[in-house]
């Protein structure tokens, strides 16, 4: 989350008007809020108060003057909110693909001399996702051919695929 731009800018956003809010109330309200919850309490509950006055603002930036809007930034917040749930779905995408191609090289380096164990464990992956034994077969002959049309070993293409099926499995596989 922390690598995406628009998130960034978010989180600057609530980090400015959180402290623009806490310094609005630690002006205006600091010893209202102190009788209320006491001098241990104080600090805490203005920086909530804080966070909730900058949710607030962000949540609902529109100015209304007689009940006429005349700035209505809704659809704008909302559309980036959408853009910055995207931008962290799509970086989260991209670090599981990754770490599933370093899982895919790390089973082939390690089974690569051993293809019948690599085989077994995808005809079992197959058969554990509900095909058939026989069926299990082609897919592993059609996996076969099509390693040796892209002139790959097929050591290496089962590897990457057993590591996407079942990464979990996959883990399991390199650790015995």
């Amino acid at each position: 989350m922390l690598k995406t731009p628009s998130f960034c800018l978010l989180w600057v956003y609530f980090a400015v008007s959180t402290t623009v809010a806490y310094g609005f109330l630690s002006i205006n309200a600091f010893a209202k809020v102190q009788n209320l919850v006491g001098t241990e309490l104080t600090k805490l509950t203005m920086i909530i108060l804080a966070a909730l006055m900058a949710a607030t603002i962000f949540q609902s930036l529109s100015l209304k003057i007689s009940d006429v809007k005349i700035v209505n930034l809704q659809s704008l917040i909302d559309n980036y909110r959408a853009q910055v749930l995207a931008d962290i779905l799509k970086k989260s995408a991209e670090y599981e693909s990754k770490k599933v191609m370093n899982l895919g090289d790390q089973l082939a380096k390690r089974f690569g001399g051993d293809l019948d164990t690599l085989r077994t464990e995808y005809t079992q992956l197959l058969v554990y996702g509900g095909q058939t034994l026989k069926l299990a077969g082609e897919e592993l002959t059609k996996l076969e051919a099509e390693a040796n049309g892209l002139k790959l070993s097929v050591p290496t293409l089962l590897a990457a695929r057993i590591a996407r099926i079942d990464r979990a499995r996959a883990e399991t596989l390199l650790n015995r």
